[in-house]
């Protein structure tokens, strides 16, 4: 269900409008025109679920958490699999290796991760750490760029892994630069569990987190992602002042002395603020 400013779209794909005729009328002007294509909100939105689950979906389960016809969710499913866009497994319906095609198209023409690039072949400073680009999508970081250190880290980050934001972080830098009333809002989404022992438990110990991330320009995930490995991570900020990314370098904790962090911290900051387009507006 899309919400647009006095509309509504029905499972249907017809869009109605909500707003009243004239003052006084009780009858709302119902404006009624076709999707140009229902079919492909639904391939859609079926990708989207198998996307977001770790394993195969069957067309009951699908049907039921997108609120179609079976018949309509087979079709899909079947036809995509034809293309060579899902495999059809004994259990149900999973994704294939075409769709990180579509995410490597993507990111060829994205100027950010570009730049990422181009910035860490150049600077030797990286060399023999983890450095990550990512994105927010709602509750979640999406890894957009990654530069895994040839070290071992006990943990590999890979294009398009999710890792719930307030653990994260480049996740914890962009939500300090939100707004106040935003970052509220987000924060009182239900709380994911925690990855591990020292996962952040709570609203206050975040803002306390935030407020030290606004004054020192980057943020710390102190093993809260994974128990043994710290990260650094500093906003980017888009022309209009709000963070669209976050730029963050791994290491291990044995690494992790508070002088290295400090050293890292900086660095990352300045380069996060050399790839943002915009400043951070006031908090």
């Amino acid at each position: 269900r899309n919400n647009v400013r006095y509309m509504e779209y029905t499972r249907e794909g017809r869009r109605v409008s909500t707003k009243p005729t004239a003052p006084g009328s009780d009858m709302p002007a119902i404006r009624t025109t076709k999707r140009r294509a229902p079919a492909a909100a639904r391939v859609v939105s079926v990708l989207d679920r198998l996307a977001d689950s770790s394993e195969p979906q069957g067309v009951s389960d699908l049907a039921r958490d997108l609120q179609l016809p079976k018949s309509s969710v087979f079709g899909v499913c079947e036809t995509l699999v034809e293309a060579g866009v899902l495999f059809a497994e004994p259990v149900g319906y999973s994704l294939t290796q075409r769709c990180l095609s579509w995410s490597a198209g993507y990111l060829r023409r994205s100027s950010l991760a570009s730049d990422f690039r181009r910035t860490m072949g150049a600077d030797p400073r990286f060399a023999s750490y983890t450095v990550t680009l990512s994105c927010l999508d709602e509750d979640q970081v999406v890894y957009l760029a990654c530069q895994n250190a040839q070290q071992p880290l006990d943990f590999t980050f890979q294009i398009g892994m999710r890792l719930p934001a307030i653990y994260s972080a480049t996740g914890k830098a962009m939500l300090s630069f939100l707004p106040s009333s935003k970052r509220r809002i987000f924060l009182s989404h239900p709380w994911p569990a925690p990855l591990t022992a020292r996962s952040v438990r709570d609203v206050g110990s975040f803002e306390v987190a935030a407020q030290q991330c606004r004054e020192k320009g980057y943020a710390l995930d102190d093993g809260e992602i994974r128990e043994g490995m710290v990260c650094v991570g500093a906003p980017i900020f888009g022309l209009d002042g709000m963070p669209v990314a976050g730029l963050a370098i791994s290491m291990t904790s044995v690494e992790a002395t508070p002088e290295v962090r400090e050293k890292l911290g900086g660095i990352i900051r300045d380069i996060a603020a050399s790839l943002s387009r915009g400043k951070p507006d006031q908090v």
